[in-house]
Parts: C-alpha cells; sequence; structure tokens
C-alpha cells in the first residue's frame, strides 16, 4: 500500500511539472507604449480576437494566413494615437507605419504556436515570424 501511494504522488508531481512547463514555454506577446506595458496575450487571448483570414501568394508556404489583425490586438492592449509600430521577433523588427496598418495586416498562426506578422500587401521580407513584441510609436 505505501508503494502505491507513493507512486501515486510521484505521477502527480510529475504532472503538476509538466504544466508548469508548458505554461512557461508557451508563446507571449507584449504590446509596450511609451515605455510601459499596455498588454500582455497569449495564444488563446489572440484567438479570441475578431479572426481574419488574407490571401497571400507571397509566402513560402502557406499561401493564406489567419490571426487577428494587428490593429485588433493594438486596440485590445489599449493603444492610442498611433503613428507608427516596431514589430520585433524572429526575425530583424520592421516598422509600420499607421497607414500600413490595414486590415490585411494580421499575426498568424503557425504551426509552431507561435505569431508571425504577415500581408497581404507586405513584402515577404518584411515578414516577422515569433512576434514577441509590439512597441507603439517607437
Amino acid at each position: 500500500m505505501r508503494h502505491l501511494l507513493q507512486l501515486a504522488l510521484a505521477v502527480l508531481l510529475i504532472m503538476v511539472g509538466g504544466c508548469a512547463g508548458d505554461s512557461e514555454n508557451q508563446h507571449h506577446l507584449v504590446v509596450q507604449q511609451d515605455g510601459r506595458v499596455l498588454g500582455e496575450f497569449d495564444l488563446a487571448r489572440l484567438a479570441e480576437l475578431p479572426q481574419i483570414e488574407i490571401s497571400t501568394p507571397q509566402s513560402h508556404g502557406n499561401a493564406v494566413q489567419r490571426g487577428p489583425a494587428v490593429r485588433s490586438v493594438l486596440e485590445a492592449a489599449g493603444a492610442t494615437a498611433i503613428s507608427s509600430i516596431r514589430v520585433e521577433g524572429r526575425d530583424p523588427a520592421q516598422t509600420l507605419t499607421a497607414a500600413e496598418l490595414t486590415d490585411r495586416v494580421v499575426l498568424s498562426f503557425t504551426k509552431r504556436d507561435t505569431v508571425k506578422l504577415a500581408g497581404a500587401d507586405l513584402a515577404r521580407d518584411r515578414w516577422v515570424r515569433d512576434v514577441s513584441t509590439v512597441v507603439v510609436n517607437p
């Protein structure tokens, strides 16, 4: 009986440790303005925002990108008086003007459980994979 109790306790500890590891490794996006954090988004929160699909024939992979418009994310974070944004991630950071932030510029969900900046009218070399930070008016 004691052996069974120890085994059950070990399994419980492994399960709890596994859950903690998953949340630590989950993709996280931060929106900043004027040196302060306006909003933090995990994939679940991004999925709650209105989703759009855009055609991106310039893509090297999927020709359709799906996710929230960047403007929707900025609005959800409470960003105001936006003149430009800087999108930071795995690729070189990109700066977009307010005029470029159309409803055809999205944070597209990836197979790696991250998001990438993509746009129907945005050249492929301006896309940013694994977006971690969006800075308003850098």
